[in-house]
């Protein structure tokens, strides 16, 4: 989940579920940060594995939905080329087993309509998007899809803020966190580091608190209040 209010939203962009699963467990202390209340939204990327070049490109071409040829049923998850963007959760049924040309028509329709949600946020005022790798099993994930390890470079860090920026028109916060051996030459403003914690893969909810807590009271020029 993500969360929005009447003027602000704050919008996972994976890339896994940590970063959406965070958002939502601290939608009351972002509330009260923030001034302004905010709910449960789902939205476009919440449970999606995306690389943030993937997303940068797919911003930098308009956000087009995916086409069944797009879609591939390969490196452990169904794929959505060019993007390299993985579908972990989804083209499922409750036997688990991928299968994309039986759930297509209803992936389309689901994400279509969360495709719509998602440009809608151009009629927001604040926009903070949530970008994590701290989800302890992503290496598990990594090996599984065949993206190789997920880390953060500098680079693609200021792509993805590059590509925001334009396709929404406006400047929008990039909230950045992740562990310390899962960065390479990052300096970013906006970058948290957490410590190792014992989860599988939801993340350390003191932590996050900590983190909401301490970007949304320090990067006070982004004007919610």
């Amino acid at each position: 989940m993500s969360a929005a209010g009447q003027n602000t939203a704050v919008v996972s962009l994976g890339i896994s579920c940590q970063s959406a699963r965070q958002i939502r467990t601290h939608v009351e202390l972002i509330s009260s940060l923030i001034g302004e209340p905010v709910q449960h939204v789902s939205h476009f990327f919440d449970g999606l594995i995306t690389p943030p070049e993937g997303l940068a490109k797919l911003l930098d071409d308009g956000f087009p939905l995916f086409t069944r040829e797009q879609i591939e049923e390969g490196a452990g998850h169904p794929t959505w080329h060019p993007y390299g963007i993985r579908f972990f959760h989804h083209f499922r049924g409750e036997d688990g087993i991928a299968d994309v040309n039986r759930y297509f028509e209803n992936e389309t329709s689901r994400f279509s309509y969360l495709k719509n949600r998602f440009l809608e946020l151009r009629n927001a005022q604040h926009l903070l998007f949530v970008l994590s790798n701290s989800q302890n099993n992503l290496d598990e994930v990594a090996e599984e899809t065949e993206l190789g390890p997920f880390h953060f470079e500098q680079r693609h860090l200021e792509e993805l803020k590059a590509s925001l920026r334009a396709f929404f028109a406006k400047d929008c916060d990039l909230l950045v966190v992740s562990h310390e051996e899962k960065v390479v030459d990052v300096e970013y403003d906006h970058l948290h580091i957490l410590e190792p914690d014992s989860s599988e893969w939801t993340g350390d909810k003191r932590q996050w608190a900590e983190v909401f807590r301490k970007h949304l009271t320090i990067h006070e020029t982004l004007n919610f209040v």
